[in-house]
């Protein structure tokens, strides 16, 4: 099937406001009577709050009100796990947790009188390691854990601090493991680390009255926001306005509530007040969420001939000091530690664990690139146990028609085409031979295969608007916030393929308003091209169907008779019978002015059907729903003096379905790649004993920089249309990131011959290992 405007590179809808500066962002917006909010942290990670002195602060030049959590009753989660109160109450558990909030006429003056509150603390021992905290039931972080409400879906362990445990039981694990003939395992480590997005999280509250409230934020769920408030306040939802305008970046950071039930508390006391806070740089590492963390131990047992026939694993997640945001990404990573492979026998127990650190949210790839980390580390050890290619071995298990995997779901060919995707990487890695060593260089080659599949609440949804003007131009309204990766711009082609109408005659929504956008759950799990695409087609069909309605009676032919050209509605067996489309937007107008028919404006949804949560007690269930399957390689070299790691080459290739934007898609990829880069290699989050992160700036927390990147990138998209997805296209947004740090630890197994079970791997962790060959 050709496509005018699918598959094709256009100019990105929102391209020329952001390099003339004429995008607008949270901090940028002023409001009449904004005042400015500042946070006062605390000095412990962990400790009892014994007094709060404000006195001296509320006499502070330009201070409005001083705002603390005393008598604060209100508990908030945005994921169903209801832990957290919106400012410290009688305790701190993270050494970014707010103890106050200070509000006054400018940002200066409530800094200066954050050093005259007088706070003082009972300090109480920190947990830093989740596995050490799972199992110390006299230090707990929560004490009414079993109080919180949640829904039934999570599973807390009160009397512990493990807030959640997901079990995944398929087939007998004792039976896999007696069927084996080699089994290998490891201990693996996944640090805690940042999403580094470009523009800080920021919020603005207005209280109008003490029951409608309107807020501008930083935030990929718009709509989730709205609902958390209004639950905190007990309004109804529809007293809670929520803009979202342009967003510098979320990878998955943004997609949490995290700062706004803090000013939105604080803003109560002072109603009718613009109240304006971002965050600096330092308060986003310390006091939003943070990304990752995980300890685990792992095996995986194979016959003779390669087979896999047991996966067991235990994963703990430093899932910081509230457990709301983290719960899902516990489930996620558990039951995709599996990898994109057919394995009978699984037995996993993935342990959502309270620690004195931030909380733990979503970040690009949610739980995947950690379950990854595992399985594939755990493959490459077997093909070193069995003699035998490690790309063979994935071969030999991968999922495909008819297989079933970890949730017991079955496979089609519709699916994905994860031997192409192998094939691919193959081809382009070994086309020339490995250099070899030399005096200065050691050379090394990896392979990793991935799955991602989408979490997210079982009624999420996308929603959409279509309305045609009086000359037949187009306006789409949809609720997907666009933070960078081109979301805009995917649904204006969609729409254009959809309307059959110029692309220059469709205008896509730019910012979000919860007052007259259409219903989105939240933008993740990088379903926004599948659920709204999706919902742009139905829309579309349901406005040219009233084109046609309209249409009918003049022509005098049935509506099945009729045709659509974006232009005209028309006869099929008479083409010259037609009418404009501008004719029929708003009805037909006859020459005396009668006009009969309907306003051509249509909405309509789209979610996945039949998704659910995993069954309780064997973790099993349509919790998938739909995959992205694919392959990662890296050709990388080691200075055996310094230990500097460059990655010459790196190749993904992905089952994307259908390729919407050519440009697009390959900046998703190879910018997804280079964020697992960093992560892989330079990336990690540091405390010290007392839980103060020692790193929380960018002068200290290094991220993968222009000289981090490949020094060439291979994107090779396999198109296998999926049969539900807006023109066969699949997910694709967090999917580079998952396999890197994989495909990367592969490389240096064969470059160094030593396995790490660890990230980052320093140059100093490289020459601790090839210190004979320097």
């Amino acid at each position: 099937m050709s496509f005018k405007y699918i598959g094709k590179s256009f100019e990105k809808t929102d391209g020329y406001s952001k390099v003339t500066g004429m995008a607008q962002f949270v901090a940028d917006i002023k409001l009449p009577r904004m005042l400015h909010a500042q946070v006062l942290r605390p000095k412990f990670a962990h400790a009892l709050i014994k007094s709060i002195d404000t006195l001296e602060a509320e006499k502070s030049e330009g201070v409005y009100k001083v705002v603390t959590g005393r008598g604060c009753k209100i508990f908030f989660g945005a994921c169903g796990f209801l832990d957290q109160n919106p400012i410290a109450v009688d305790k701190v558990r993270h050494i970014g947790e707010p103890v106050a909030v200070v509000i006054a006429d400018i940002v200066q003056h409530a800094k200066k009188a954050l050093s005259q509150i007088n706070v003082e603390y009972e300090p109480l021992p920190v947990l830093l390691d989740p596995v050490a905290a799972a199992h110390n039931k006299n230090v707990l972080i929560h004490q009414k854990l079993g109080e919180y409400p949640h829904l039934p879906s999570y599973f807390p362990q009160p009397g512990t601090n493990i807030f959640h445990h997901y079990r995944l039981r398929k087939g007998n694990i004792e039976k896999g493991l007696k069927e084996t003939d080699f089994i290998v395992e490891g201990e693996f480590e996944f640090p805690l680390s940042a999403h580094s997005a470009l523009e800080p999280h920021s919020v603005i509250c207005r209280w109008e009255g003490k029951d409608r409230v309107e807020i501008w934020a930083t935030s990929q769920a718009p709509f989730v926001l709205q609902q958390v408030i209004a639950d905190m306040f007990k309004l109804p939802h529809s007293n809670v306005r929520v803009h979202i305008p342009y967003l510098g970046g979320g990878f998955g950071g943004k997609s949490d509530v995290t700062i706004e039930p803090m000013l939105v508390y604080a803003a109560k006391f002072l109603p009718g007040y613009a109240i304006k806070f971002v965050c600096s740089r330092k308060e986003v590492m310390t006091s939003t969420v943070l990304g990752r963390g995980m300890k685990a131990h792992a095996k995986l047992g194979a016959k003779k001939d390669g087979t896999f026939t047991a996966f067991q694993a235990e994963l703990y997640f430093s899932d910081g000091a509230f457990g709301d945001t983290a719960t899902n990404i516990v489930t996620v990573a558990g039951h995709n530690s599996v990898g994109p492979y057919s394995i009978d026998n699984c037995h996993v127990d993935s342990y959502g664990v309270y620690t004195n650190t931030p909380p733990v949210g979503a970040y690009r790839g949610y739980g995947h690139p950690e379950g990854n980390f595992i399985s594939e580390r755990l493959i490459e050890l077997m093909a070193e146990k069995l003699k035998t290619s490690s790309s063979e071995l994935r071969r030999k298990n991968f999922l495909c028609e008819g297989k079933k995997n970890s949730l017991g779901e079955t496979i089609r060919d519709y699916n994905g085409n994860l031997f192409k995707c192998l094939e691919n990487v193959e081809k382009e890695l070994f086309s020339e031979p490995k250099p070899e060593e030399n005096d200065r260089y050691i050379y090394g080659r990896g392979i990793a295969a991935m799955m991602k599949s989408p979490k997210g609440a079982p009624n999420a949804a996308s929603c959409c608007q279509i309305k045609f003007c009086a000359d037949g131009s187009i306006q789409v309204n949809l609720s997907g916030v666009d933070m960078g990766q081109g979301a805009q711009q995917a649904m204006r082609q969609i729409a254009a393929e959809s309307l059959k109408i110029p692309l220059e005659q469709i205008s896509i929504f730019r910012e979000i308003d919860t007052q007259h956008s259409p219903w989105e759950w939240q933008t993740v799990a990088s379903m926004f091209t599948y659920r709204g695409g999706n919902a742009i087609v139905k829309t579309a069909e349901k406005a040219i169907k009233i084109l046609k309605k309209n249409a009918a009676p003049i022509l005098k032919f049935g509506i099945d008779s009729l045709e659509y050209d974006g232009e005209f509605v028309y006869v099929k067996t008479d083409p010259d019978k037609r009418i404009a489309v501008k004719n029929l937007v708003r009805g037909y107008m006859h020459e005396n002015g009668l006009t009969v028919g309907e306003v051509a404006e249509a909405t309509a949804g789209d979610r996945l059907p039949g998704y659910t949560d995993p069954n309780p007690k064997f973790g099993m269930g349509s919790a998938g729903g739909t995959w992205t399957f694919g392959c990662q390689g890296c050709e990388l070299k080691i200075d055996k003096k310094t230990g500097e790691i460059t990655i010459d080459k790196f190749i993904s290739s992905f089952d994307v379905g259908k390729v919407i934007s050519p440009r697009m898609i390959r900046g998703q990829i190879v910018g997804g790649v280079v964020m697992g880069i960093g992560q892989t290699l330079k990336e990690k989050i540091e405390f010290s004993e007392d839980g103060k992160i020692t790193n929380a700036t960018w002068m200290k927390y290094k991220i993968p920089q222009i000289n981090d990147a490949p020094r060439k990138q291979v994107v090779i998209c396999v198109e296998t249309p999926e049969i539900r997805a807006p023109y066969g296209a699949r997910c694709i947004a967090e999917h580079p990131m998952v396999a890197v740090s994989s495909s990367i630890l592969n490389a240096l197994f064969d470059a160094t011959g030593h396995n790490f079970f660890h990230i980052p791997v320093t140059s100093e962790d490289i020459l601790k290992v090839i210190g004979g060959k320097n």
